[in-house]
């Protein structure tokens, strides 16, 4: 394992166990990893008429596949990671296998690599890989799950845009980056940042219910979505404070009516029986 991947393994794990304080993290997180993190303000735009080359060869723009009134997923990564990104990806295939929607009909997923250098022929691998892995039918084999790659400026248009903060570190030979994967609206807007390595399924089903703005889910989800929110802290949703009072306001009002009809019937009887 080279120097920078013992490197990001421990931020990783400092990350994950909440070790790393917002108001110290310059001072305790290693040199090599410092401004590498994940910011993204949520309503941003990713701008969708930048083009990429997907694992065919073909030239796309990134607009293609936000069709459909379909939220997406980006997976910002790069195909010769040796560590992280196979992480990511590894998560997000995990998430996506049990979810109750598929890529190409209720959202769509996008992997879009960092590395100016990745040609469509290892897009074209790494994409075989993770669709043997994912185990579902897609729709249109081309476009539902598409590996991407572009032009270092394009690239970094779409990273700025979404708060994904990378550097090449020479040393390394790698690209030092964060885990994390992105959950867009059917316009090409921030929804919602998932943050880590793992990805479970009603976070991910939240997150796209979210992000369709209504398009997708059953009335379940979206009762749900209601009572949880998104806890960057704790890379899950969970339920709001402010849920529980709703709830406990709507079960009170229930309660209250429950009472004044029965109240109301029974005077009505006894008037019809006086």
């Amino acid at each position: 394992m080279s120097p920078l991947s013992r490197v990001l393994l421990v931020g990783l794990l400092f990350t994950t166990m909440g070790v790393v304080r917002p108001a110290r993290a310059e001072q305790e997180v290693p040199k090599e990893l410092q401004g590498i993190a994940i910011d993204g303000t949520l309503g941003a735009k990713v701008p969708l008429d930048l083009s990429f080359v997907d694992q065919s060869g073909k030239q796309v723009q990134l607009r293609d596949y936000f069709v459909g009134g379909r939220p997406v997923i980006l997976a910002l990564a790069y195909y010769s990671c040796p560590m992280l990104c196979t992480l990511v990806l590894n998560g997000l295939v995990e998430g996506m296998r049990p979810l109750p929607f598929s890529p190409g009909k209720e959202y769509q997923v996008v992997t879009l690599s960092i590395d100016p250098r990745d040609q469509p022929h290892l897009a074209l691998a790494k994409r075989a890989v993770y669709l043997q892995s994912l185990k579902r039918e897609l729709g249109d084999v081309g476009r539902d799950w598409p590996f991407l790659s572009g032009s270092e400026q394009d690239i970094a248009k779409v990273a700025a845009a979404v708060g994904f903060h990378f550097r090449w570190d020479e040393e390394g030979k790698q690209w030092a980056h964060a885990a994390g994967i992105f959950v867009l609206t059917p316009d090409g807007r921030l929804s919602q940042i998932l943050y880590g390595i793992t990805f479970p399924e009603r976070d991910l089903r939240l997150a796209l219910v979210e992000a369709s703005l209504g398009g997708i889910g059953s009335p379940l989800d979206k009762l749900l979505l209601w009572c949880f929110h998104y806890d960057p802290k704790e890379r899950r949703y969970s339920l709001a404070a402010i849920a529980l009072v709703r709830v406990g306001g709507v079960l009170t009002m229930m309660v209250l009516g429950s009472f004044l009809i029965a109240a109301w019937r029974r005077d009505r009887r006894a008037r019809v029986n006086g």
